[in-house]
Protein backbone atom coordinates (compact mmCIF):
# COMPACT_ATOMS: atom_id res chain seq x y z
CA UNK A 1 0.00 0.00 0.00
CA UNK A 2 1.56 3.61 -0.70
CA UNK A 3 2.58 5.48 2.34
CA UNK A 4 0.28 8.77 3.00
CA UNK A 5 2.20 11.64 2.62
CA UNK A 6 2.70 13.42 6.17
CA UNK A 7 3.51 16.36 8.27
CA UNK A 8 3.38 17.31 11.27
CA UNK A 9 2.14 20.71 10.87
CA UNK A 10 0.18 22.46 8.00
CA UNK A 11 0.06 26.53 8.21
CA UNK A 12 -2.56 28.66 5.57
CA UNK A 13 -1.30 32.21 5.61
CA UNK A 14 -3.87 34.95 4.69
CA UNK A 15 -3.31 36.97 2.12
CA UNK A 16 -4.45 39.62 4.23
CA UNK A 17 -1.01 39.32 6.18
CA UNK A 18 0.65 41.05 3.27
CA UNK A 19 -0.92 44.27 2.91
CA UNK A 20 0.04 47.53 4.68
CA UNK A 21 3.49 46.54 6.14
CA UNK A 22 3.00 43.31 4.74
CA UNK A 23 6.66 42.74 3.27
CA UNK A 24 8.28 42.81 6.73
CA UNK A 25 5.47 41.13 8.12
CA UNK A 26 5.71 38.16 5.94
CA UNK A 27 9.12 38.03 5.30
CA UNK A 28 9.79 37.49 9.38
CA UNK A 29 6.98 34.82 8.98
CA UNK A 30 8.57 32.38 6.46
CA UNK A 31 11.57 32.98 8.34
CA UNK A 32 9.93 31.89 11.53
CA UNK A 33 8.83 28.99 9.61
CA UNK A 34 11.34 27.88 7.60
CA UNK A 35 13.68 27.54 11.22
CA UNK A 36 10.60 25.35 12.40
CA UNK A 37 11.12 23.10 9.17
CA UNK A 38 14.34 22.46 10.77
CA UNK A 39 13.07 20.39 13.08
CA UNK A 40 9.39 19.16 12.01
CA UNK A 41 7.49 19.05 8.17
CA UNK A 42 6.03 21.96 7.93
CA UNK A 43 3.57 22.59 5.10
CA UNK A 44 2.14 26.56 3.91
CA UNK A 45 -1.01 26.60 1.81
CA UNK A 46 -0.91 30.09 1.34
CA UNK A 47 -3.97 32.55 0.54
CA UNK A 48 -4.98 34.45 -1.90
CA UNK A 49 -4.39 38.01 -0.90
CA UNK A 50 -4.68 40.59 -3.43
CA UNK A 51 -4.16 38.40 -6.14
CA UNK A 52 -7.86 37.13 -5.11
CA UNK A 53 -9.20 40.28 -4.94
CA UNK A 54 -8.40 41.17 -8.51
CA UNK A 55 -10.05 38.12 -9.37
CA UNK A 56 -13.17 39.15 -7.72
CA UNK A 57 -12.93 42.57 -8.97
CA UNK A 58 -12.82 41.29 -12.28
CA UNK A 59 -15.58 38.71 -12.09
CA UNK A 60 -17.47 42.19 -11.01
CA UNK A 61 -16.47 44.22 -13.81
CA UNK A 62 -16.66 41.94 -17.38
CA UNK A 63 -19.31 39.63 -15.77
CA UNK A 64 -17.30 36.44 -15.26
CA UNK A 65 -19.17 33.36 -14.90
CA UNK A 66 -18.61 31.87 -11.44
CA UNK A 67 -17.11 28.41 -12.71
CA UNK A 68 -14.02 30.23 -14.48
CA UNK A 69 -14.03 33.34 -11.84
CA UNK A 70 -13.62 30.05 -8.89
CA UNK A 71 -10.86 28.66 -11.51
CA UNK A 72 -8.76 32.18 -11.99
CA UNK A 73 -9.16 32.60 -8.43
CA UNK A 74 -7.56 29.10 -7.06
CA UNK A 75 -4.58 30.57 -9.40
CA UNK A 76 -4.48 33.38 -7.33
CA UNK A 77 -3.28 31.25 -4.12
CA UNK A 78 -0.27 29.74 -6.45
CA UNK A 79 0.65 33.11 -7.45
CA UNK A 80 0.56 34.07 -3.52
CA UNK A 81 2.21 30.77 -2.58
CA UNK A 82 5.28 31.90 -5.23
CA UNK A 83 5.40 34.94 -3.24
CA UNK A 84 6.01 33.07 0.36
CA UNK A 85 8.34 30.83 -1.59
CA UNK A 86 10.53 34.01 -2.94
CA UNK A 87 10.82 35.51 0.88
CA UNK A 88 13.39 32.60 1.95
CA UNK A 89 16.37 30.47 0.24
CA UNK A 90 15.14 27.50 2.48
CA UNK A 91 11.22 27.54 0.56
CA UNK A 92 10.39 25.30 -1.73
CA UNK A 93 7.13 25.26 -3.73
CA UNK A 94 5.04 22.35 -4.91
CA UNK A 95 2.19 21.09 -6.22
CA UNK A 96 1.49 17.88 -4.73
CA UNK A 97 1.86 16.34 -1.51
CA UNK A 98 3.99 14.22 -2.35
CA UNK A 99 6.84 16.46 -3.54
CA UNK A 100 6.10 18.65 -0.79
CA UNK A 101 7.10 15.85 1.44
CA UNK A 102 10.18 15.59 -0.58
CA UNK A 103 11.29 19.09 0.44
CA UNK A 104 10.23 18.55 4.07
CA UNK A 105 12.30 15.63 3.71
CA UNK A 106 15.50 17.64 3.43
CA UNK A 107 14.90 20.61 5.74
CA UNK A 108 12.64 22.46 3.39
CA UNK A 109 9.86 24.69 3.88
CA UNK A 110 7.08 23.38 1.45
CA UNK A 111 5.05 26.05 -0.19
CA UNK A 112 1.77 23.99 -1.69
CA UNK A 113 0.57 25.49 -5.12
CA UNK A 114 -2.78 24.22 -4.64
CA UNK A 115 -4.96 24.90 -7.63
CA UNK A 116 -4.34 21.70 -9.40
CA UNK A 117 -4.42 19.52 -6.15
CA UNK A 118 -8.03 21.25 -5.66
CA UNK A 119 -9.21 20.49 -9.15
CA UNK A 120 -8.34 17.12 -8.89
CA UNK A 121 -10.49 16.98 -5.86
CA UNK A 122 -13.92 16.36 -7.01
CA UNK A 123 -15.79 15.65 -3.97
CA UNK A 124 -14.92 19.72 -3.24
CA UNK A 125 -17.64 22.45 -3.53
CA UNK A 126 -16.37 24.72 -6.78
CA UNK A 127 -17.14 27.60 -5.50
CA UNK A 128 -16.30 31.17 -3.39
CA UNK A 129 -17.41 29.75 -0.68
CA UNK A 130 -14.45 27.27 -0.79
CA UNK A 131 -11.27 29.39 -0.26
CA UNK A 132 -7.75 28.59 1.37
CA UNK A 133 -9.21 27.88 5.02
CA UNK A 134 -11.55 24.80 4.08
CA UNK A 135 -8.37 24.28 1.35
CA UNK A 136 -6.20 23.80 4.80
CA UNK A 137 -8.51 21.72 6.26
CA UNK A 138 -8.56 19.50 3.21
CA UNK A 139 -4.94 19.49 2.53
CA UNK A 140 -4.58 18.68 6.48
CA UNK A 141 -6.41 15.76 6.04
CA UNK A 142 -4.83 14.45 2.71
CA UNK A 143 -1.90 14.82 4.47
CA UNK A 144 -2.29 13.24 7.65
CA UNK A 145 -1.13 16.38 9.70
CA UNK A 146 -0.55 16.79 13.83
CA UNK A 147 -1.72 20.22 13.69
CA UNK A 148 -3.60 22.73 11.40
CA UNK A 149 -2.59 26.81 12.35
CA UNK A 150 -4.35 29.29 10.80
CA UNK A 151 -3.07 32.70 10.53
CA UNK A 152 -4.95 35.49 9.97
CA UNK A 153 -5.43 39.18 10.12
CA UNK A 154 -7.71 39.19 13.06
CA UNK A 155 -7.42 41.42 15.80
CA UNK A 156 -7.62 39.75 19.32
CA UNK A 157 -8.20 36.30 17.44
CA UNK A 158 -7.02 33.28 19.07
CA UNK A 159 -8.89 29.93 19.31
CA UNK A 160 -7.14 26.12 20.10
CA UNK A 161 -9.50 23.67 19.87
CA UNK A 162 -10.32 20.18 18.04
CA UNK A 163 -13.60 19.31 16.49
CA UNK A 164 -15.79 21.37 14.54
CA UNK A 165 -18.01 22.57 17.66
CA UNK A 166 -15.57 26.01 17.79
CA UNK A 167 -14.98 25.61 13.93
CA UNK A 168 -18.56 25.86 13.18
CA UNK A 169 -19.16 29.16 15.02
CA UNK A 170 -16.27 30.64 13.81
CA UNK A 171 -17.64 30.17 10.33
CA UNK A 172 -21.05 31.44 11.25
CA UNK A 173 -19.09 34.92 12.40
CA UNK A 174 -17.24 34.82 9.16
CA UNK A 175 -14.06 33.89 10.47
CA UNK A 176 -13.56 31.21 8.86
CA UNK A 177 -15.51 30.15 5.43
CA UNK A 178 -18.71 28.46 5.51
CA UNK A 179 -16.79 25.06 3.98
CA UNK A 180 -13.78 24.59 6.64
CA UNK A 181 -16.09 23.17 9.61
CA UNK A 182 -16.95 20.18 7.19
CA UNK A 183 -13.86 19.35 5.80
CA UNK A 184 -11.85 19.66 9.21
CA UNK A 185 -10.38 16.23 10.19
CA UNK A 186 -12.23 15.34 13.77
CA UNK A 187 -9.15 15.08 15.74
CA UNK A 188 -6.87 17.37 14.20
CA UNK A 189 -5.93 20.26 16.41
CA UNK A 190 -6.39 23.37 15.29
CA UNK A 191 -5.92 26.94 16.20
CA UNK A 192 -6.85 29.93 15.11
CA UNK A 193 -5.17 32.91 15.34
CA UNK A 194 -3.86 36.99 14.72
CA UNK A 195 -0.81 35.78 12.39
CA UNK A 196 0.39 39.71 12.05
CA UNK A 197 2.77 39.39 15.26
CA UNK A 198 4.46 35.96 13.63
CA UNK A 199 4.12 32.42 14.06
CA UNK A 200 2.75 31.87 17.71
CA UNK A 201 4.28 29.42 20.07
CA UNK A 202 2.86 26.45 21.12
CA UNK A 203 -0.25 26.14 22.95
CA UNK A 204 -2.26 23.20 24.22
CA UNK A 205 -5.44 22.34 21.92
CA UNK A 206 -8.66 21.48 23.82
CA UNK A 207 -12.17 20.19 23.05
CA UNK A 208 -15.19 22.50 23.61
CA UNK A 209 -17.80 21.04 25.87
CA UNK A 210 -20.61 23.15 25.12
CA UNK A 211 -21.23 26.34 22.23
CA UNK A 212 -20.87 30.17 23.52
CA UNK A 213 -19.23 28.92 26.95
CA UNK A 214 -16.32 29.22 28.77
CA UNK A 215 -12.82 30.93 28.12
CA UNK A 216 -12.57 29.26 24.67
CA UNK A 217 -15.63 30.95 23.26
CA UNK A 218 -14.88 34.25 24.76
CA UNK A 219 -11.06 34.07 22.41
CA UNK A 220 -13.30 34.40 19.40
CA UNK A 221 -13.34 37.87 17.70
CA UNK A 222 -16.90 39.99 17.45
CA UNK A 223 -18.75 39.65 14.34
CA UNK A 224 -16.88 42.16 12.71
CA UNK A 225 -14.55 39.95 11.68
CA UNK A 226 -16.78 39.06 9.13
CA UNK A 227 -15.30 41.67 7.21
CA UNK A 228 -11.62 40.59 7.84
CA UNK A 229 -10.25 39.57 4.22
CA UNK A 230 -9.21 35.50 4.23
Amino acid sequence: MKRRPRFDLVVKVGGSLARGRGRVRLRRLVADLAARARSESVLVVPGGGEFADLVRSERTRLRLDAVAAHRMALRATDQYGLLLASLHPAAATAQTLAAARRHARRGRLAVLLPAALVERASSLERSFRLTSDAIAAHVAGRAGARRLVLLKNVPGLDAAFSGSLLARRLARRGVVDPLFPALLPERLAVRVIDGRAGFPPPRAPRRTPAPARGRAARRVPPRTARRARR
